[in-house]
């Protein structure tokens, strides 16, 4: 297995460049990526805060993505499983991407947001929609990308981090930054801890505190890039450890339960450009390792899954308005488990077109994909998106496409219950939105608001048999729609500068077709899928001094499908602070915040308990020449 992971390591692939935003208000670039994806500018799209504040206050991506994204984050409780909800789909419907390579596990076909370290991560990008990757499984409700981009400007930088907070939380951290013209060199060391030992309320009014929750984890990048914008060579490795132990519902007395997971993550990149020519080369590998004890279960179960993906493209510019740009990728995934009948595996290959034309104030992407998957032909995948400005201030923006999602390989093989008969999932994703930007003087203003429409067709779902063993099946067809408006202010005076955001999410996520076991179900809000979120934010920033408020309110969740039992709303705010004071070359930045600053007690999940009001403090401090 280690050997064809080498050996796949030895060909090479696409670079990747990209261009965040910056709550600084920095000037905006517009920096275009030759990546062969489908995230284009007619894509809603959300690029995370990169200041230091936002990384010393948030531990996971799971805690960033809740704070900072009106999207559900589906969380088991501190350090324990955290999966994403995008337009009202499924935790295996958003596909997550480093360096253009898929991480969602090849056995259960999602991520646990919760394994990400906000300090190994540096730009994060969030698209909604069905057009994000290019293998395309799994982004039906939109796709999380994670890129690391070298920045050849000379210089030395070196970042030391260090926070500490309530239930004993700390982590600490080292990035080492080198770059020389045509050399970039980035590592980073990261290690958490926490016990995770709050206080909750039980049902019965007792006070409880929280056991067997203590996680910890270790985790170190590596990033270099050689070469020049013409002819560059990147390489990324990425290795996680997590031990976590798994506490009981709040029902329950005890827990002796624990997981332990490991990832080995490497990929290479090779783009060439010249003249009017580009061509592309990409390939990776992503190894995990998991495992599971219940002793009370005599369970000690090991997995072990692997994926290889490897991409060629090509490109031609006819003119500074119009260019082709084609494509080739496989992926290949495999895996060992107690539950497999040995190893099993399945394969993907997709072909794939697309030509791109932007003139005055028109902007269109019209793409198409064909996929095989296992020897079988997936839907043809068309897409389209456009973007036309309307005014210079007032645009519109467009998209359609198809979507699939192939079955996991617990879904086929799993014993008992896995069906190697499954069909893919598929249906289609569109969406039409607005936008107004306008700058007045030292004022920013912005205002978005947009509706979704996608289906669904044979949509997995395990259900019980008559012998009492769940079954994996292709019965149900679902029906997602919405509404997501938000707006921000940004007010600029001297060296004051404040900037108050509002995001609100309207979803409807319904079953419109099963099977009689599902009856009950028809045409009601599927479970765990808030209809309502609201997300505000203010940031304020004087000279050294910043702050920041996060409130987040989620609506009523269902947790049966005849929506006889549902989890109340919350709301969760959050506090930030952060002050930094520059030493010549160096700089030392001390923050401190407080989490659920008015002591929600709430549950994301039914009977799995969150941590009540908490707080941190950090330092961090940098290096730069």
């Amino acid at each position: 297995m280690h050997q064809k992971l080498i050996l796949f390591l030895s060909l090479l692939s696409v670079s990747v460049s990209a261009q965040h935003d910056s709550l600084h208000w920095l000037p905006e670039l517009n920096v275009q990526t030759r990546r062969f994806d489908y995230s284009e500018a007619s894509m809603q799209t959300q690029h995370l805060d990169t200041s230091i504040l936002s990384q010393l206050s948030g531990t996971t991506l799971a805690d960033r993505l809740n704070r900072e994204s009106a999207l559900f984050v589906k969380s088991y409780g501190s350090g324990s499983l955290a999966t994403l909800s995008l337009r009202g789909t499924g935790a295996g419907h958003t596909a997550l991407l480093w360096n253009g390579i898929a991480l969602n596990s090849p056995m259960l076909g999602l991520y646990d947001f919760n394994l990400l370290p906000v300090f190994l991560l540096e730009d994060v990008k969030v698209q909604a929609g069905g057009n994000g990757p290019v293998v395309g499984s799994g982004a039906i409700g939109g796709a999380v990308f994670l890129d690391d981009v070298p920045d050849f400007r000379k210089k030395i930088k070196l970042r030391l981090f260090n926070t500490y907070g309530s239930f004993n939380q700390l982590q600490n951290g080292l990035a080492v930054e080198l770059a020389d013209e045509n050399i970039y060199s980035q590592s980073k060391f990261y290690r958490q801890s926490a016990r995770n030992d709050f206080y909750f309320d039980r049902t019965d009014g007792t006070l409880r505190k929280q056991t067997h929750a203590q996680t910890e984890q270790l985790g170190f990048t590596q990033n270099l890039s050689y070469g020049s914008v013409s002819n560059h060579i990147d390489l990324h490795f990425w290795y996680l450890q997590n031990e976590r132990e798994i506490p009981a519902l709040m029902i329950a007395e005890s827990s002796l339960q624990t997981q332990n997971d490991k990832s080995l993550r490497l990929v290479a990149n090779w783009s060439v450009l010249k003249n009017k020519w580009f061509w592309n080369l990409r390939c990776g590998g992503n190894q995990e390792e998991i495992v599971y004890v219940d002793p009370a279960a005599r369970l000690d179960e090991f997995s072990r899954a692997l994926s290889l993906q490897s991409e060629a493209e090509m490109g031609y510019m006819f003119s500074k308005h119009l260019r082709l740009m084609t494509q080739i990728a496989w992926y290949e995934a495999q895996a060992n488990a107690e539950n497999y009948f040995g190893q099993v595996h399945q394969q993907q290959i997709s072909i794939g077109a697309k030509i791109i034309f932007e003139r005055k104030k028109w902007y269109v992407n019209a793409a198409m994909r064909q996929g095989f998957f296992d020897g079988s032909t997936i839907p043809f995948l068309p897409a389209m998106n456009l973007r036309y400005e309307i005014t210079p201030a007032l645009s519109f923006r467009g998209d359609v496409s198809r979507v699939y999602r192939v079955p996991t390989l617990n879904d086929r093989f799993w014993i008992p219950g896995g069906n190697p008969n499954l069909r893919p999932e598929n249906g289609y994703s569109s969406s039409l939105g607005i936008e107004w930007n306008k700058t007045i003087r030292t004022t920013k203003l912005q205002a978005n608001a947009g509706y979704f429409y996608g289906r669904l067709k044979d949509a997995l779902v395990w259900i019980p048999g008559a012998n009492g063993i769940f079954t994996a099946r292709n019965i149900h067809e679902l029906e997602n729609k919405g509404l997501e408006m938000g707006g921000s202010i940004g007010f600029q005076y001297g060296d004051w500068k404040i900037q108050p955001s509002i995001k609100s999410n309207i979803v409807s996520s319904t079953i419109i077709k099963s099977d009689v076991s599902f009856s009950t179900a028809l045409g009601k809000q599927l479970i765990y899928t808030p209809e309502l979120q609201h997300l505000f934010q203010c940031g304020i920033s004087f000279k050294q001094f910043e702050f920041r408020y996060h409130h987040n309110y989620t609506g009523y969740r269902y947790t049966t499908i005849d929506h006889a039992y549902f989890l109340e709303p919350y709301s969760i705010a959050e506090l930030h602070l952060a002050w930094t004071c520059p030493l010549k070359t160096s700089s030392l930045t001390l923050s401190a915040g407080i989490k659920n600053l008015y002591d929600e007690k709430y549950q994301t999940i039914a009977w799995r308990a969150m941590p009540g009001r908490s707080y941190h403090c950090g330092l961090l401090f940098t290096f730069g020449k």
